[in-house]
């Protein structure tokens, strides 16, 4: 959040200067991300008086002003504005000048007048979008002053990041302003002038509020004004809240987005005209619509939290109001509306629509319930001054009301923990600072204390002992080792094999990717997956993660389609859970090994290379006695190709798939060819690990190596003719292993180098003859196979 100095400075009574206050704020555990002064665009921009004004001798809508900038200066202005006139103080820009439209401001002659400047409206000055008129100062503001000081835009900004846990009190002016106050070592000072809050009437007007689900809407606050005045809001406010990042935009607007900064309470304002009966916060039904402030229309879910009246929805709760019941400059009455929403459910709801503003980021952090009434009590002084409108009525709805917590805090448990003793005054010095009540226990080393609601993040002595080191600076605590044993961690058998595994296929030129676990309904589409098969996450990050992922090929193709534009050959693999629901509904988490080899070369032969590095891998890691097994024809939608993919084997169970893809998801990947991947059961795969060591003499006679080239009718698979050749060859062929495919007019020639070869002795050319001519035999008569010509 952006916060302005001089506004911090004013809340908290410090008078480090900007630089100081950001280091403070960073040893003490608040990320300080910028300091950046503000205003550069408002530089060579005065205030003036107007000392008198005289028609244009050759335009009739121009007017040619005299205006006073300092004492015996004064600059002739030709200004076209109806509202100028004498006695007036204005903005004048000298040339010289940049405005913050990118507008050069030079000395010129305006039909034959000179012109020494320009007065500026409030849009050309980028503090409003009223460009009607100059802009007219109030009529105590100096003469000759730098325009930026004078209207407090001459300021330095603090860009703080403040963290999820204390988003509840210190995403506000006055909280960070109290929290520098206890850094500097005093209470803070909540100087501002604002008027004596107004008494609710005898008669109460305000709409009814009924609250259907209290725990999803904790309190709701409903203030009912008459008479209001739409129009601009005071400079003060104007620049406070440019100089926090939101635009002015009329006075009611402004007062809640002041607040809004100032509390870290959310506001919104209502037509209270365009209502109909009482206030509902219920659950959106089914097909219910509406239109938004920004025009954009959106049907609402049943999981929506909505505003709604007895005939219409009005708001999305804690994310943004309706276009039709929302604040204009003909309005005359609102209701205002100061709540306090579940935080989860108003994060539902904006992710689920795509939208972000700055109430729903605060409510995401579940704020203070007590502090719209507090809010209520300061914002209907604020509306009566700046508006002048009267206070009709008021609601408060709540479940109840949050009480303050007690927390016993043993002293010796802050030295465990800390490492350095506190004494026991700067202890109650620390915790008082930040607001908190600090009682002794009798009869016991402790203290009561007392943590106000604004704090939830402080739930326990740990959160206190916590806040404790942080006060003090844990620059302070010196370092010291722990006086613990250090004792050797074990190697864990499952880790050490996942790491192992990927060593493996890191040197076989795999490389590594990590994914989400999620994906949407778009990709399963994409993939032909059930959606009634995975498990659908209650509050998904976006509308593309969705679904726990129960298939890692989605998330695993993404990438290959994401390199496959740029690279010419690639493979990658992914080591990563995947969900399933058991049939007790429970939701059952597996590892699971998926491959990819990709290459865009031409003949490219990927189901082949993939089934080298997976035998090389099992190989690798001792898993013996694999084999790939032809699918039958795989189900409706499965994503394997019918022709093309295998189950691959070990022990009678089965360990995975291998194969290329159906043609709709290679249209998707952008290709038609040279892509092949592998799923493996990671489980079994470990499972399958054969620790004993088996150890096979090199041969002392050397073996002869024959090739075969064969032809088939049809697909003959190369594996079959492999098991056949080691039956009918044994004991003398030692190795066949498959070189070449052909295939041609329904025909496929497959070439193996066939290597015979004996312990004992070396062979002779007839013993070699003899097993060939057994093996071309058997191929002939088993398998319908004949000898290449």
């Amino acid at each position: 959040m952006k916060y302005s100095y001089h506004w911090l400075k004013e809340l908290s009574g410090t008078k480090k200067p900007a630089d100081r206050v950001a280091d403070l704020l960073m040893r003490h555990a608040f990320e300080v991300e910028t300091v950046e002064s503000y205003a550069h665009h408002l530089e060579n921009i005065v205030t003036g008086e107007v000392l008198s004004v005289e028609p244009h001798p050759d335009a009739d809508r121009l007017r040619i002003a005299q205006v006073e900038i300092g004492k015996y200066t004064v600059r002739q202005i030709v200004c076209g504005a109806p509202n100028l006139e004498a006695g007036q103080k204005v903005a004048l820009a000298l040339p010289g000048a940049v405005l913050p439209n990118g507008a050069v401001i030079k000395e010129s002659e305006i039909r034959g007048v000179r012109s020494e400047g320009m007065l500026c409206s409030e849009k050309e000055l980028g503090l409003s979008e009223n460009h009607e008129g100059i802009a007219v100062l109030h009529e105590e503001a100096p003469i000759g002053a730098e325009l930026a000081k004078y209207i407090g835009l001459q300021d330095t900004i603090l860009d703080v990041k403040i963290l999820a846990d204390r988003g509840s009190d210190a995403l506000s002016y006055e909280g960070l302003a109290r929290e520098i106050a206890a850094l500097d070592g005093h209470a803070p000072q909540f100087t501002e002038a604002r008027a004596k809050p107004l008494k609710t009437p005898a008669y109460n007007r305000a709409p009814k509020v009924h609250i259907l689900d209290k725990k999803e809407c904790r309190r709701y606050v409903g203030l009912y004004f008459k008479d209001i005045v739409i129009g601009e809001s005071p400079f003060w406010m104007k620049t406070r809240l440019l100089v926090s990042g939101l635009r002015p935009v009329n006075n009611i607007v402004d007062i809640t987005n002041y607040m809004m900064l100032l509390t870290g309470q959310p506001l919104h304002a209502f037509d209270a005209d365009q209502l109909s009966g009482g206030i509902e916060i219920r659950f959106a039904k089914k097909g219910e619509r509406l239109e938004l402030l920004t025009g954009d229309k959106k049907i609402l879910s049943t999981q929506d939290l909505v505003i709604a009246d007895t005939k219409k929805v009005l708001a999305l709760a804690g994310v943004m109001g309706g276009k039709h019941s929302g604040v204009t400059k003909e309005t005359t009455n609102i209701f205002l509306e100061i709540a306090n929403f579940d935080g989860a459910t108003i994060r539902r709801t904006r992710i689920r629509h795509g939208l972000s503003t700055d109430a729903s980021y605060r409510f995401e952090r579940n704020l203070d319930s007590n502090l719209p009434t507090e809010v209520a009590r300061e914002v209907a002084a604020l509306i009566h001054a700046l508006t002048g409108g009267k206070l009709m009525g008021a609601r408060d709805e709540y479940l109840e009301r949050r009480k303050e917590r007690k927390i016993e805090l043993a002293l010796s448990r802050v030295e465990c923990v800390l490492g350095v003793k506190v004494p026991i005054f700067e202890v109650v010095q620390y915790l008082a600072l930040q607001g908190l009540t600090v009682k002794k226990v009798n009869g016991k080393d402790a203290l009561f204390v007392h943590i106000p609601t604004r704090r939830p993040d402080l739930r326990d002595e740990w959160d206190l002992i916590e806040e404790i080191g942080r006060m003090r600076g844990y620059d302070k605590i010196l370092a010291a080792a722990p006086e613990l044993p250090f004792l050797a961690g074990a190697v864990h058998e499952k880790k050490y094999f996942e790491r192992h595994t990927k060593e493996l296929l890191a040197h076989s030129g795999f490389a590594e990717i990590m994914t989400y676990s999620f994906y949407g309904v778009t990709d399963m589409d994409a993939f032909g997956l059930s959606h009634t098969q995975h498990i659908e996450i209650a509050n998904p990050l976006n509308p593309d993660q969705t679904h726990l992922r129960r298939n890692l090929l989605p998330s695993l193709l993404a990438k290959v389609k994401e390199n496959i534009r740029h690279t010419e050959s690639f493979r990658l693999f992914e080591w990563a859970s995947v969900f399933e629901k058991s049939k007790t509904s429970e939701v059952r988490e597996s590892k699971v090994l998926a491959l990819a080899s990709v290459s865009r070369e031409k003949g490219s032969r990927e189901f082949t290379r993939l089934k080298g590095s997976l035998e090389t891998l099992f190989e690798g890691i001792g898993v013996r006695d694999i084999s790939f097994v032809s699918h039958v024809v795989p189900t409706a939608g499965d994503e394997w190709h019918r022709t093309q993919s295998a189950d691959i084997m070990v022990q009678g169970k089965k360990l995975g798939t291998i194969g290329t893809l159906m043609p709709f998801i290679m249209k998707y990947l952008g290709v038609t060819s040279g892509v092949a991947v592998a799923l493996i059961d990671t489980e079994i795969l470990r499972e399958s690990v054969q620790t004993e060591k088996l150890f096979t003499p090199l041969p002392k006679f050397p073996f002869a190596v024959r090739d075969i080239s064969l032809v088939f009718s049809g697909r003959q698979k190369s594996q079959a003719v492999v098991e056949l050749m080691q039956e009918v060859g044994a004991p003398l062929l030692r190795r066949a292993e498959l070189f070449d495919i052909f295939e041609r007019d329904g025909e496929r020639n497959l070439a193996f180098h066939l290597s015979f070869g004996a312990d004992e002795r070396t062979l002779t050319s007839q013993e070699m003859d003899e097993a060939f001519n057994r093996i071309v035999v058997a191929i002939k008569e088993r398998l319908d196979g004949k000898l290449h010509q």
